[in-house]
């Protein structure tokens, strides 16, 4: 997954530089003025349509593209399977150890609710009311670069539009005209390689993401109730089975 957002990141940028670099001239192509007020427009709308929570929930979900591991179902349900073998012969703390619990705190919590004898009702109530939350907040961080890619565009008209207003209000020469209202459309461009390289594909990811996320939890839950239950390795795989 990380590998595909970088390439697509890089892509983007060497698809629009190479264009831009084509050009006779390319200077016009970079305003910091049109850059701020695409930018900062962006960024002041967030802050007043989200609470700093969301944010931090965004940024929690888009870093968590790049370093957080994905599992498929697949290889999921074969740990599973092994765990379940290995907790029906040493018991359930001896795979509390496994590599796998251990990169996966959302398992881990859960086996060490069925090491302490919890009670099997309240371990399935409780991770699955966690993994509702963990949904919802991943949901919520997609909303917010969402959000931004639907607006970035509006501040890059504003941008233009300021440009345009402020052009035609001093211009002598209607013949200069064409080539000042090109470097008005600059925050136009700005706003839509936001919108269209950044906040769109990546809320997209996240959301794609959080539905892989949710149904791996869904898997683990189903794997932990069936070693609390004491099944053996091949009735753990039946019952998740129904997963691939």
């Amino acid at each position: 997954m990380r590998i595909s957002v970088v390439f697509g990141y890089l892509l983007g940028l060497a698809v629009v530089l190479i264009t831009i670099l084509t050009k006779e001239d390319t200077s016009y192509f970079l305003d910091p003025g049109a850059l701020a007020i695409t930018l900062g427009g962006t960024f002041a709308a967030l802050l007043i349509h989200f609470s700093p929570r969301a944010f931090s929930i965004a940024w929690i979900s888009f870093i968590k593209l790049f370093t957080e591991k994905q599992y498929s179902r697949k290889y999921i349900i074969d740990q599973l399977v092994l765990l379940s073998r290995d907790a029906k012969r040493n018991g359930v703390r001896s795979i509390l150890s496994s590599s796998f619990v251990k990169e996966n705190p959302f398992l881990e919590k859960g086996l060490m609710l069925v090491a302490d004898g919890e009670n099997p009702e309240e371990i399935e109530e409780s991770l699955i009311q966690e993994s509702i939350t963990v949904t919802e907040e991943y949901s919520l961080g997609e909303q917010v670069l969402k959000f931004g890619g639907s607006v970035s565009p509006q501040f890059g008209m504003m941008g233009t539009i300021i440009g345009l207003i402020a052009m035609l209000n001093r211009v002598e020469d209607p013949a200069s005209i064409p080539a000042a209202m090109g470097l008005a459309l600059v925050t136009t461009l700005y706003g839509l390689l936001m919108s269209a390289l950044f906040f769109k594909p990546t809320a997209g990811k996240i959301r794609i993401k959080n539905q892989i996320d949710t149904k791996s939890r869904e898997i683990m839950v189903e794997g932990i109730l069936s070693i609390e239950k004491g099944d053996s390795s091949q009735i753990t795989r039946e019952k998740l089975s129904i997963y691939f």
